[in-house]
């Protein structure tokens, strides 16, 4: 249907198929490789990984402001200016993530060389216990993962996704291929960053192949007139910075939240009930944030009737999708995740399976509303809405901790939208379409 109401645009069927290839590329990754982490790396230190992975993608914040922004003024470059203006806007971009990661990454390695354990200890007391190798690798991580980043976004900006959805593919390929021999030679920690380095590292050099057959390049941002960056640091920059900070507070916060609170152990018991969940709005989340790139192209076009329609549609289709998804998992999940990793790794709580499942739904349900919001520059009021969801769940999973445990967050995300967070989504999307068919 979505399809359909794109006017068969092909790179949107694209899109969807390669994205949902890469869901499942993911979930057959996860498969594979979380009972082997298991297995070389203990519960405990599994929980580390994980705790440093939601680390790492909450970094992501910093340039927040220059990601999302640059998405949405390259979709109106590549409609209206050319290839020129693109390329100067992918290298100023290019020269902010790059110069980030590369001040963290140092950051990253003074802190745990010359300090000590930058982590040492949470509200427990226990040390996640860096290594300065370790701290090495994530450190070129970061530098590589950023760089490769600045491609995708570029790519999806211009209706490119498919391409930008196979290399990540690719680099997820690449990882599990080096990341099994590094666990069986007992590299750790270590060896699964350089395993990830080298993953993004070949697809960055496909990337460049990549754009410069779009005819896209880098280009000095010195040489432009500095439209772009005042675009960037005005009022729609700090809107997505805002947006950023919010969002990846809200999906990687708990994991490092739980960390403090309650040690790596407890982080394991979560991610291993709130995997297999994710993965599963994190599918069902494609189908809307394939579609950031084309809402900006509808909206500059002026075709504010396609948006009202794809809406309207789009809508009642994700709420079905996430009712299904979520009363499945609350019946099957405990099953499912026993069969993944075994009894004995297997948290084996009816309860937390049914939040989780409640979860799902939630956050499904709400994010068409919030792309339609994102895409069409309604920041404002759609970080209101984000702001007081994160307030919310972080009172309540504080509140919930001492009784609930690793539980917390889960009831915490399901309570704060049944008390009205998940009205409001639903108020600011409709608004976007109003608004935008005014102006």
């Amino acid at each position: 249907m979505l399809r359909q109401r794109l006017e068969n645009n092909p790179d949107y069927a694209k899109s969807i198929v390669t994205s949902y290839a890469a869901a499942i590329l993911n979930i057959v990754v996860q498969i594979i490789l979380v009972p082997l982490y298991l297995q070389h790396l203990g519960k405990s230190e599994f929980g580390v990984l994980m705790i440093l992975l939601a680390g790492i993608n909450y970094l992501t914040i910093g340039v927040a402001w220059a990601s999302s922004g640059a998405q949405r003024i390259i979709g109106e470059q590549w409609i209206s200016e050319g290839f020129d203006e693109v390329s100067l806007t992918y290298g100023l971009v290019k020269v902010i993530f790059v110069g980030y990661a590369l001040l963290v990454g140092l950051l990253l390695m003074a802190g745990t060389w010359f300090i000590g354990d930058m982590m040492q200890a949470g509200a427990n007391g226990e040390s996640l216990g860096i290594t300065n190798s370790t701290a090495l690798a994530m450190a070129v991580y970061l530098v590589v993962f950023f760089d490769f980043n600045v491609d995708r976004l570029t790519l999806s900006a211009i209706g490119k996704q498919a391409a930008a959805n196979t290399l990540a593919m690719v680099a997820q390929i690449i990882f599990i291929v080096c990341v099994i021999p590094a666990l069986d030679a007992r590299m750790g920690l270590t060896g699964i960053m350089v395993a990830f380095s080298i993953g993004y590292a070949i697809c960055r050099v496909l990337s460049w192949a990549v754009l410069r057959r779009q005819r896209i390049r880098f280009r000095d941002p010195r040489s432009s007139d500095g439209g772009t960056l005042r675009r960037l640091i005005g009022p729609m920059g700090l809107g997505y910075a805002a947006y950023g900070v919010l969002l990846m507070s809200l999906l990687q916060g708990d994991a490092l939240l739980l960390g403090w609170l309650g040690g790596a152990t407890m982080v394991a018991e979560f991610v291993l009930v709130w995997k297999i969940a994710d993965v599963l709005a994190q599918m069902l989340w494609r189908i809307p944030e394939t579609l950031v790139p084309y809402l900006v192209h509808m909206e500059a076009a002026g075709e504010h009737k396609r948006l009202e329609r794809l809406y309207k549609t789009g809508h009642q289709w994700m709420a079905v999708a996430a009712l299904c998804s979520g009363v499945a998992f609350a019946f099957l999940g405990g099953p499912v995740v026993e069969l993944w990793v075994g009894e004995e790794n297997a948290p084996d709580n009816a309860l937390a399976y049914a939040l989780a499942g409640g979860c799902i739904f939630w956050v499904v349900s709400a994010r068409l509303p919030a792309i339609f919001a994102f895409s069409l520059v309604r920041l404002r009021p759609l970080n209101m809405v984000l702001a007081g969801e994160l307030a919310g769940k972080l009172v309540l999973t504080l509140a919930l901790f001492p009784f609930m445990g690793y539980m917390a967050p889960l009831l915490a995300t399901n309570t704060v939208h049944v008390f009205g967070v998940a009205y409001f989504y639903r108020k600011v999307g409709a608004a976007s379409l109003r608004e935008t068919s005014h102006t």
